[in-house]
Order: structure tokens, then sequence, then C-alpha cells
């Protein structure tokens, strides 16, 4: 394999706009409160940032740095290493507006919020569609 390329899991999506895209599929923070702001303040602020949508919708604790809007079609595609994938890609996802690559690395998607432990164990589940998402596999794995 190509030591360029990455392991990821993708998803396709239709979002209006890139910036509806990136809303979803990256987290979001409310404006710090001002200096001014009372410890219990500044502690709401803390307990309700950052929000994830896409995090939320998976349930899986994430990191962000793995996570990518490659753009059309073909910036995923020209992220694939096998022909066999690339091909697998082009028919799963010419229905998409927008795709979401989540890196298969352990830094990427490091604890399952479904397990009933309050261990982080290695995630075992793959991750799955969602009412906003639709998981089109693993790739360059």
């Amino acid at each position: 394999m190509d030591e360029e390329l990455w392991g990821f899991h993708l998803f396709g999506a239709n979002f209006a706009s890139d910036e509806e895209a990136e809303s979803y599929a990256f987290e979001q923070w409310e404006p710090e409160p001002p200096e001014t702001a009372s410890d219990t303040e500044y502690s709401d602020w803390e307990e309700r940032n950052p929000t994830w949508r896409m995090a939320d919708e998976l349930e899986f604790h994430m990191d962000s740095d793995f996570v990518e809007l490659p753009g059309g079609l073909d910036g995923v595609v020209s992220q694939i290493s096998s022909p066999a994938e690339r091909a697998d890609v082009i028919a799963k996802g010419a229905s998409f507006t927008h795709f979401i690559m989540i890196g298969t690395n352990r830094e990427a998607i490091w604890h399952d919020r479904r397990s009933l432990s309050s261990q982080v164990e290695p995630v075992t589940r793959l991750p799955e569609s969602t009412a906003t998402i639709t998981y089109l596999g693993k790739y360059n794995c």
C-alpha cells in the first residue's frame, strides 16, 4: 500500500452547502464567555462545548484531527489505492453531494459511547449509517 494513503471509514451525505457539511462533520464551539463571566457561567459554557453532531449520531468519542471532508467523489477516489475499491466507491457514491472520511487508526475513533464499561477500550464496532450520513465502507485497510 502507498505510504501516503491512509485507512479510513467513508460516509456519503447530502448537504445543502459546504458550510452545512462542516458544521455537521466537525466540532462546534460557542464563543467563549467574557472575562467578566462568573465561574458558574464559564463552567456551564465548558459543559456545553464543544458540540459535535456527527460524533453524537455515530455514538463514538472521536478526534476531529482524523476527520476529513475531501470534496467531491474525485477527492475520495484519489485517496484509494485499490482499483476495485475505487470502482466500489464510484458505484456507491454517485448519489451524494458530500463525503466524510474518518481514519481507522485508534486515535480517530477511540471509545464507543454504547459501551457499558467506564474504561476506554479498543473499539470493536464498525461505524453505521445514521439519519444524516450513509456508511459506505472501510478503505485502504
